[in-house]
C-alpha cells in the first residue's frame, strides 16, 4: 500500500514560475482580478493550523486559474529546515506599448505600497489605492490626479465601452490608465473596490445605473413610504435621509421622516443600502 502511494506522489509534476506565467496572459489576469475585486469576501480571522499549501492573493476558489497571479509553497514540519518563502506576485498588470505603458489591477487585495513599488520600479512615481465602491464601478478608474506641467497625453484613461454607467449617463467606463513610459512627473491614481459588509461606500455610481440596488425603479416626488414598500421587496434599507431646511442639510433616521414625505433622490450608501433625499412637498421640476 505504502508503494503505491509513494509511486502516486512520484508523479506529481512540481509547476515552475516560468510554465505557471505561460498559462495566463497578462488579459486574462486583469480580467481575473476584475471578477475577484467583485466578489471577493471580506478576509476572515485567521486561525492557528497547519496548511498543506499556501496561496496568496486569490481565493480557493480561482486556484485552477492562480498559477500565474501567485506562488504556492509546501509548508515544512521540519523546524531544522529553513521556512519556505512565499513570493508575491505582480499586483499590478503591466502592458507595453510604443510611447505608452497600460495599468490594470490584478491583484486588489494588494497593499498599496506594492503597487507604488511596481510602479517605482518602471521608473514611474506614481501612487495607486483603492477605496470601497457602489457595485457598477468596482475594477474602474474613480479618481485621478496628476502633478503640475503633466501633459494632456502623459496619463490619461483607458475605457471599456458598457462595463458602467457614469454619473453624466455615458458608458464609456474607465478601467484603466495608460502612461508614457518617459513621464518625469506625479500622479495619484484611485480604482473602485467591493466594499466588505457594513462598509460605505466612497464613491458611487447613479443610484440606477445597472449593478445598482435601485436599478429599474421609479422613485422621484413618490412618497417615502411607498419606496420603502419598495426597496424591503429587495432586501435595501435605508440608514440615514437627508433633508433642506433653507440652505442647510440636516441629517435624519429612521422614524424621523413621516412616510407622506417625499423622495427626491438617492445615492448608494453601503451593501443594500441607500441614502434618500427627501422634503415635505415634491421637488419642484427644473
Amino acid at each position: 500500500m505504502n508503494r503505491d502511494i509513494d509511486t502516486l506522489i512520484g508523479r506529481l509534476a512540481p509547476i515552475t514560475d516560468e510554465r505557471a506565467a505561460q498559462l495566463m496572459s497578462e488579459e486574462t489576469a486583469a480580467g481575473l482580478a476584475d471578477r475577484i475585486t467583485a466578489t471577493v469576501p471580506a478576509p476572515a480571522a485567521p486561525r492557528r493550523r497547519r496548511p498543506a499549501l499556501v496561496t496568496v492573493g486569490i481565493p480557493l476558489a480561482t486556484a485552477a486559474a492562480a498559477c500565474a497571479a501567485v506562488t504556492v509553497v509546501v509548508t515544512q514540519d521540519d523546524p531544522a529546515k529553513p521556512a519556505p518563502q512565499v513570493r508575491l506576485a505582480a499586483a499590478l498588470a503591466f502592458t507595453a506599448g510604443g510611447d505608452y505603458i497600460d495599468v490594470r489591477v490584478r491583484d486588489p487585495l494588494a497593499d498599496p505600497e506594492r503597487y507604488r513599488a511596481e510602479f517605482k520600479a518602471r521608473g514611474l512615481d506614481v501612487r495607486l489605492s483603492l477605496v470601497p465602491s457602489s457595485p457598477s464601478i468596482v475594477g474602474t478608474v474613480v479618481m485621478e490626479g496628476t502633478s503640475e506641467g503633466t501633459g494632456e497625453d502623459d496619463v490619461t484613461a483607458i475605457t471599456a465601452k458598457g462595463e458602467c454607467e457614469t454619473g453624466g449617463g455615458g458608458d464609456q467606463c474607465p478601467v484603466g490608465v495608460r502612461i508614457r513610459t518617459d513621464y518625469k512627473g506625479s500622479a495619484e491614481i484611485v480604482f473602485g473596490r467591493a466594499a466588505r459588509p457594513g462598509e460605505q461606500y466612497d464613491s458611487t455610481a447613479p443610484v440606477t445605473a445597472p449593478g445598482e440596488v435601485m436599478h429599474g425603479m421609479t422613485f422621484r416626488n413618490h412618497r417615502v413610504g411607498e419606496v420603502l414598500a419598495a426597496l424591503r421587496k429587495r432586501n435595501v434599507t435605508v440608514p440615514e435621509y437627508r433633508a433642506m431646511d433653507g440652505n442647510e442639510s440636516r441629517d435624519l433616521r429612521p422614524g424621523q421622516v413621516p412616510p407622506t414625505w417625499f423622495v427626491h433622490d438617492a445615492t448608494p450608501w453601503a451593501e443594500n443600502q441607500v441614502l434618500l433625499f427627501v422634503g415635505p412637498a415634491p421637488e419642484a421640476k427644473g
